[in-house]
């Protein structure tokens, strides 16, 4: 094969039933696939002597190579994958920025005419790509995809908020009924969102069902619970819907697996003291946890103060929720849910997305121990031929407009964001006043609360984005309620990954600019499935654990304890797959202890009650050569704070690197190699770093334990390759085992 493709393996796999078939994995560079799939069909269509298909087996299996790539290019929900009936379809296909781009898109469109593939005539531009709405179903798209090498990516065609928002009030009325009568609550779930907000208008038809009056609270026991500025309406109905489109749009029912409560934090009339934040959102918290006893809380608060001049420095306010995170020893650690802030600023977006980096993310967003949400946008379309002229701000896939960073903080203060999720757009007017404006089709569709009048409201900033990721959070919870809030936190940062736009944005390659990406997005992007569910050809394993850090040795507090996990590896499966590329991921989430007081906050050491790194031991590095070179690491009592490198194992097979990750206190990484190199990375170590429990001896904290969520999850691009199953087999073979380390006196 020429045009960079190229045989990867062959490999036999035989089942059950003795039967054998023989796979061939093929590369296939972007942009030549119609190639590949021409020469697969001139050559399965060769015809013996006698006129008959010489190559039947191969014609059968096409249809399978179709829709394989067909679902290469999908970059949307794997619930919204196009089958045989017909929708509308975002298809994204390639530009060439040195060419008429004009032409290029004629040129698309008239294949389209030609192929009797109807299409909007509208489109939208973006650096290298452009944006068409295609009425198409699987069929339709695999012809396209046989004859263009232009198509770059799918994605639904989605119902933009503006559809909803735009109907008379009966009609919403009419929608609202029509998806009461397919809901399903789960009223048993111990799982409750606590909106801490503006308050909730609980009489909403839609919120009802999910929030009793009784749990809508206030801090202030003289104020009304009810929400008189909107804003807490509409985070209810993301919280407990997500995007209220996404269950308008279809008539199959619709599940929520977690209630809501709600606590009005913000007075309808003044300001609460900003002395007083920390206290006053301790209270909203205690007080939800006090009405409803018998279920696990999850807090969501978007309220941000956009005083930020601390630039990633803990406050007094991120510092309280730092403390009702871990909470006390007669407590259960708790999971908050933040808002990232948002930028709301000409002169910013003049300069998108350079100049989001140099606005930081607000109070309490730097706290250590929440899941901070930041926002990104895939909110392009407007169904509204007034608008086809005009820009959208962000691309589909890239930053918000609206999100704020911690590209300025000094290296040593956590990742924030840790991830994004939808935060809605901007549109370009390309006039003096105003140049920028919003538009309900660029939101996402939520509860009003003025439900008099209208049922629905467009939202977007990274409110929405937190009520998002609120969403997400609570369906976890209910569907896996043994997870600590550690975990649940883990699972989040574990499933995101980068959008291909965002690479591009920040110009990324290899570990340059890894940083300014990190600070940017997070994580990235969290997936549903990912975080849900284990899949054939990958697996996730979860570990809950706590370790005793460090122990007092005369007037000596040390380091003490750190655990070898040997993993129930797959070894002989990934050594048959040899070259393929696998993708080992590891996420080490836990709860650091704010130091009393704000003496020291000024350095990670004073402020962190203590540290956890994680490792993994290099292809044929034995268990012995394993724990030596860990043992090295921490033999300096300040590895970290002396910038000590795991020299020997950062060499760059970490995509993002230990100097990189080791801030705050959640890490993630992900190591992408050959399934032959990992078929011998089975072993992580969990181990301490320093803190104030070893340092602040007066106050006798250093026989204190920390608890931890360590996330292992391996993939494979081979999908016939059952890694789940052999993985579970092994699981009871799984030892897990303490280890003193002995550090030279």
């Amino acid at each position: 094969m020429n045009a960079g493709m190229r045989l990867m393996n062959v490999r036999d796999i035989t089942d059950i039933n003795g039967n054998t078939d023989t796979y061939a994995t093929v590369y296939i560079p972007r942009g030549q696939e119609s190639k590949f799939l021409n020469k697969l069909r001139d050559y399965a269509t060769k015809v013996t002597q006698k006129g008959n298909p010489k190559n039947q087996k191969l014609i059968n299996s096409i249809e399978d190579i179709h829709i394989a790539l067909l679902n290469s290019f999908w970059t949307d929900s794997p619930q919204l994958l196009p089958n045989e009936n017909y929708n509308w379809f975002e298809v994204w296909i390639k530009v060439d920025e040195s060419t008429n781009k004009s032409e290029q898109i004629t040129q698309f469109t008239d294949l389209l005419t030609t192929l009797e593939i109807s299409f909007k005539s509208n489109y939208l531009l973006f650096p290298e790509r452009a944006v068409l709405l295609v009425y198409a179903n699987n069929e339709s798209l695999i012809q396209i995809l046989n004859s263009s090498d232009s198509l770059a990516e799918l994605k639904a065609g989605k119902e933009t908020a503006n559809f909803w928002t735009n109907e008379s009030p009966s009609d919403q009325n009419e929608w609202v009924e029509d998806l009461l009568s397919r809901l399903v609550v789960n009223d048993q779930s111990n799982i409750s969102v606590c909106v801490i907000d503006t308050g909730v208008n609980s009489g909403h038809k839609l919120l009802s069902p999910v929030l009793q009056s009784a749990h809508c609270l206030a801090y202030d026991s003289q104020w009304t619970t009810a929400d008189r500025k909107g804003h807490g309406t509409m985070m209810a109905g993301v919280c407990a819907y997500g995007d209220l489109s996404r269950s308008l749009e279809h008539n199959a029912p619709v599940e929520v697996k977690h209630t809501l409560c709600s606590v009005k934090l913000l007075p309808d009339v003044g300001e609460n003291p900003k002395e007083l934040w920390g206290d006053i959102t301790k209270q909203c918290i205690y007080k939800a946890e006090i009405t409803i006893p018998d279920k696990k809380v999850l807090n969501c608060m978007a309220v941000t103060s956009s005083d930020t001049h601390d630039k990633g420095r803990p406050s007094s306010w991120s510092a309280a929720l730092d403390d009702m995170c871990v909470g006390t020893s007669e407590e259960t650690p708790r999971l908050i849910i933040v808002a990232a802030g948002n930028v709301n600023d000409e002169e910013v977006w003049n300069n998108y997305p350079d100049g989001n980096t140099l606005q930081s993310v607000h109070n309490p967003g730097q706290s250590w121990n929440c899941l901070t949400i930041g926002a990104y946008t895939e909110k392009i379309q407007i169904d509204d031929s007034d608008y086809d002229e005009f820009e959208r701000v962000a691309p589909s896939g890239g930053i918000s407009p609206f999100n704020s960073t911690s590209f300025l903080w000094d290296k040593k203060w956590p990742i924030k964001p840790d991830v994004v999720f939808e935060g809605g757009n901007l549109i370009k007017t390309g006039n003096d006043f105003p140049p920028y404006t919003e538009h309900d089709a660029l939101g996402v569709l939520t509860t009003s609360k003025n439900i008099q009048f209208r049922q629905f409201e467009s939202f977007n900033m990274t409110s929405a984005s937190c009520a998002l990721a609120s969403n997400l959070v609570g369906e976890i919870a209910a569907i896996y309620p043994d997870l600590w809030a550690e975990s649940l936190r883990a699972l989040i940062i574990h499933s995101a990954k980068w959008s291909d736009t965002m690479l591009r944005q920040f110009n990324v390659a290899g570990r340059t600019n890894i940083k300014k990406l990190l600070r940017s997005c997070g994580y990235g992007i969290p997936n549903r499935e990912r975080a849900l569910y284990s899949t054939e050809n990958g697996f996730t394993y979860i570990s809950q654990s706590s370790l005793k850090p460090y122990i007092k040795n005369g007037s000596t507090v040390s380091l003490n304890e750190m655990h070898f996990i040997d993993l129930p590896w797959p070894k002989e499966l990934l050594e048959s797959l040899g070259e393929i590329n696998t993708t080992l991921r590891i996420t080490l989430s836990y709860f650091i202890e704010p130091s009393p007081g704000e003496i020291g906050w000024k350095d990670k050491y004073t402020y962190q009650s203590c540290g956890l790194r994680f490792d993994v031991n290099n292809p044929q590095e034995t268990q012995d050569q394993f724990k030596r070179r860990i043992n090295k690491y921490v033999e300096s009592e300040d590895a970290d704070a002396a910038n000590i490198d795991l020299v020997e194992n950062d060499s760059g097979r970490w995509l993002i690197g230990m100097k990189n990750r080791s801030v705050g206190s959640i890490h993630s990484d992900m190591i992408i190699t050959t399934a032959a190199d990992l078929a011998s990375c089975n072993m992580i170590a969990v181990f301490p770093v320093g803190g104030w429990w070893k340092m602040r001896t007066n106050l006798n904290r250093y026989n204190s334990r920390i608890r931890y969520s360590l996330i292992v999850s391996l993939e494979t691009p081979a999908t016939e390759v059952d890694l789940y199953n052999v993985v579970t087999t092994k699981i009871a073979a799984m030892v897990e085992t303490p280890v003193e380390i002995n550090i030279p006196v």
